[in-house]
Formats: C-alpha cells, structure tokens, sequence
C-alpha cells in the first residue's frame, strides 16, 4: 500500500474509532436510560446487600444466638409425658413349683397374669440444683462464640466494602487510561495528518512522515487495550455489587487525592482498639478460658431433682378401665451424682482445653503481630503514593506546556513532527502516571483502612 493510502487508511481509522468510543456508555457522555449509575457509596451498599460471604456470616450469629438459648435450658426444668399402651394377645406366665399349684388348686405347672389390656402414663419434671459452674460455664461459652462470630461478621462487612472499592478504583483506573488512550491517538492522528500534508508540501522528510504513521499504528494496541481493560474491570465491579453481568454502568464518582495518614502510634492504637478481627480472636480465648472452666467442673458433684407422677392399669372387658383398675403413683426425689473414677477422661479433657486455651493465645498474638505489619506497610505505601502525587501533577502541566510549545513551533516551521511526536508522548506518559498514582493512594488508603479496622460501611454510608 502506498504511503498516502495508509495515512489515509489510518485517518479514517482513527474517526472511526474515536467516533465509536466516544458513543460507547463507559465514557463520560451520557448514560443510556437503562444504565445503572454508581457511585462508590451505592456501590459499597450493593456490595453488601449480595455479599455471600456476608450473608454466611450473619448466619452464624444466627447458629450461635441458637447455642447460648440451648447453653441456658440446661439450668431450667425438663417436663415429660410418656405413654405406652398394649394388647395381649397371649397373656404373660408364671411358672409355679409343684406344690404351690397344688396348694392353689391349680393343675398345671403355670398360671396366666394381668389382662387383655395394658396402659402405663408418666409424667416426669427433672430440674439441676446444683451442677458447680457447669451451667454457669456452657453459657459463657456460648456468649463468646456469639461474640466471635459478630466481630467476624464485621470483619467480613469490612472486607466486602474493600473488595467493592478496589474494583470500583480499577474502573476510574481503566476509564481514565482509555481517555488518554483516546486522546493519544487523536492528537497522533492529527500529527500524521499534518505530516502527510508537509511531505506533500516538500516541507517534511519521508522519515518523518513515516515516524508519524508508525506511531499512529502503535497508538491503536494500546487503545483496544484500554478498552479491553475498562471490560474487565466492569465484569468484576458488577460481580462484587451483585449485578447482571451485562449492566450498563455509568461511574460517578474519580479518583480524586486522599489525605495524608495519621502516625503509626495512633493508627496502631486505634487497630488495637476497634480491629474486629482481633477483637474475634481475643472472644476466641475468652471461650477457650470458660471451656476449660468447665472441664475442669466435671470433677465435682452434681445436684438435681426429679418428681414423677405415674399411671397404671390393666382390664379385659371394657373399653376403658374401671376406676379401682387404675394404680396411681407420685415420688418426690433429690439426687446426687459424685464422680469418684472416671479412668482419667476428665484429665484429658481438661488438658485439651490447657492446649486449646494456649493455641487460642497464640493465634491472637500472631494475627496482632500481623495486623501490625499490615497497617505500617498500608500506611507507607500510602504516604510513597502521596510523596509522588505533587510531582505527577507538575509533570503532566510541564508535559502539557511542551506539548503546546511543539504545536506552536511545527505551526510556524520552527519544529518538526518528531519533536511533536516527542512531546505528544511525553504527555501522555505523565497523564497515565497521574492516574496510576492516584489509584495508587485510593487503593492504599482502603488497604489502611481495612488493616486498622476501620467500619468501611459506616464511612460511605449514604
């Protein structure tokens, strides 16, 4: 292909492809009327409302609210009814020695008891008086779990809320680098336009003119990338906020500076104070105390009492039996119960809990030791985002002023499409560095927030 069709060819190309982009719903023009508009907080709100990881957790409050009414019925009193009802069709023997059939008048060896019918009825209260902690015990136990598993759940709220922030930071990314992906190609198509024309003109070298076209070739792989990108990184922003995969979004919100952190003793003081994860840990040990507490109770008397109240009958002919048929009895009854030998399970159970207690301890200072590492490497990174973010901003008005000097000198023949060229990349380059900088310290940010422990969902709160 001649080199005026290509630069023709690639023209056109490029008011295509701005023209088409530029129509697309992931730019800033207007939303189609069935897009969604998002903003970070409804983002974070949808987030939460699909979270499946959320809702697992709030089940588990619900499973452990369940344990602490089961820990309590062991102190309250049990009522039972029983029955049993049955028919004889061969009525029951007793066997005789020859001597008493004899003396009864009875000729066989054997005599048949009791009726055709049988009915026995139970009612039974058992109630502890005394179990030595037993009770007291299961139910702190079932407390901390319920505790543990409200401060999982919040931590899970909080994961969530970063999870949706750092897909919906990589939209803004990806939508920003698609603009001046967009504008790179514009401005180099022009600058290929204008090449063409000089070489036409005589006033332009062939190897400028080709320098232009290669750049403009070059400059369209990173547009389809940009696009890609921006694809990619809805898919993933719907998928955290529960939306159908194909919805239209439209972002409301940039990405926009953050403010510098507070010092690593005041955020290490606040993560000690308000992390949910280590507050989960820490009702980890409280259960682990109160079980061993209670394998440690085993070991000691149980006191209870017991009153029952029992009907008995048996008859032939009627369908019901006859009121002198009827034998009623009543107890009342304190018992004991002493453990005296129970061939050492009661040691072993308590050794376990000593164990369990010391893994449980273990685990909270390991994770407070990570929490730690977490939060002052968050806040580093956060404060190297922000030492460069000033410097970014002036290099893209420098590159920008470099770029507007080029224009100026090609227009009046004091520069070439090269140094245009130059300057266009220059620009663009610094453009995409602001923007990954940004990013950079929204997403440290978040990190910092979600290592301290910070209620994500309360601070975006709508």
């Amino acid at each position: 292909m001649r080199i005026a069709e290509k630069i023709t060819f690639l023209t056109a190309a490029v008011i295509i492809s701005t023209s088409a982009v530029s129509s697309s719903p992931d730019t800033h023009s207007p939303a189609p009327a069935d897009s969604v508009e998002l903003s970070l907080s409804r983002a974070i709100g949808l987030g939460l409302a699909s979270s499946e990881q959320l809702r697992m957790a709030e089940e588990d409050i619900r499973k452990a609210e369940a344990g602490i009414t089961e820990a309590k019925s062991a102190a309250y009193p049990k009522l039972n009814i029983s029955g049993q009802y049955g028919r004889n069709i061969k009525k029951p023997v007793l066997f005789l020695p020859p001597e008493f059939g004899q003396a009864f008048g009875v000729s066989s060896s054997y005599v048949e008891i009791g009726e055709d019918n049988d009915f026995m009825g139970q009612a039974m209260l058992e109630m502890p008086l005394w179990t030595v902690g037993r009770v007291g015990a299961a139910i702190s136990i079932a407390r901390s779990y319920l505790k543990a598993y409200n401060d999982r759940e919040a931590a899970a709220r909080n994961y969530a809320c970063y999870t949706v922030r750092e897909a919906y930071y990589s939209a803004l990314l990806a939508r920003q680098n698609l603009e001046i992906a967009r504008r790179a190609l514009r401005a180099t198509g022009e600058s290929a336009r204008i090449a063409r024309a000089g070489y036409e003109e005589g006033t332009v070298s062939r190897f400028d003119l080709l320098r232009a076209e290669v750049e403009l070739s070059n400059r369209e792989a990173p547009l389809v990338q940009a696009e890609n990108e921006l694809a990619r990184s809805y898919i993933l922003l719907r998928r955290r906020c529960g939306l159908e995969p194909d919805t239209p979004l439209e972002l409301t919100d940039q990405l926009g500076p953050v403010e510098s952190p507070d010092g690593t003793d005041t955020l290490l003081a606040r993560m000690h104070h308000i992390n949910p994860e280590i507050e989960a840990l820490q009702s980890q040990v409280s259960m682990r105390k109160h079980n061993l507490d209670l394998q440690k109770a085993e070991r000691y008397p149980m006191f209870n009492f017991t009153a029952y109240y029992a009907l008995q009958s048996q008859w032939s002919n009627d369908f019901i039996p006859e009121d002198n048929a009827i034998a009623k009895n009543a107890a009342l009854q304190i018992g004991f119960q002493i453990p005296i030998f129970d061939g050492f399970e009661t040691k072993g159970k308590i050794r376990k809990a000593k164990a369990d207690l010391r893994m449980a301890e273990i685990e909270l200072d390991r994770n407070l030791r990570d929490k730690e590492l977490a939060v002052r490497s968050a806040r580093l990174a956060l404060i190297d985002a922000l030492s460069s973010l000033e410097g970014r901003r002036e290099a893209v008005k420098l590159a920008e002023e470099a770029h507007r000097i080029a224009l100026v000198k090609l227009k009046n023949g004091l520069a070439t499409p090269l140094e245009r060229l130059d300057a266009e990349l220059a620009m663009t380059t610094a453009r995409a560095q602001l923007a990954e900088v940004l990013y950079s310290c929204n997403i440290a940010l978040a990190q910092l927030e979600l290592a301290v422990g910070i209620d994500m969902a309360a601070e975006y709160k709508q």
